[in-house]
């Protein structure tokens, strides 16, 4: 073979190594909160069980995991949620922040509850725990007799 067959050569053996650049691909971040106001289902028409499993749903989904705590926190003010630093981080794996809201409606009460998790203590969601309880008339605890 000649030099500049063995020239061609060469240039194609490197080219073929060679990276080519690529347009950078969007970076995965954590999800946007919806715009629209916090959905907390026909509460007043439906099961204690069927609130809970539908407010336990939506929590997961409009809150998903690396979203800011400020983030969360505030869109849960704007639905009227009070949220509280939790300071009882003795046992278990106590949530960051709690976040609570009470209905009363015709006799009863009914409390959604929001659990922020922080696993890495960097203000950072982590993962969500949605409650519901109605405690209607001379009910106990959790629906049950007093």
């Amino acid at each position: 073979m000649n030099r500049f067959g063995l020239a061609v050569a060469a240039c194609l053996v490197l080219s073929a190594c060679e990276t080519m650049p690529v347009s950078p691909a969007a970076q995965a971040g954590p999800p946007a909160i919806p715009s629209a106001p916090l959905d907390l289902g026909d509460w007043r028409h439906a099961s204690a069980d069927a609130e809970l499993s539908g407010f336990q749903d939506m929590v997961g989904h409009r809150y998903g995991a690396g979203l800011t705590l400020d983030a969360v926190v505030a869109d849960l003010r704007r639905s009227q949620f009070t949220c509280q630093t939790n300071h009882d981080t003795h046992r278990g794996d106590p949530p960051a922040q709690i976040c609570r809201k009470t209905v009363t409606d015709n006799g009863c009460t009914h409390t959604w509850q929001v659990h922020l998790f922080d696993t890495a203590g960097n203000a950072v969601l982590a993962r969500t725990r949605g409650l519901y309880d109605r405690r209607c008339g001379s009910d106990g605890l959790l629906g049950g007799p007093s």
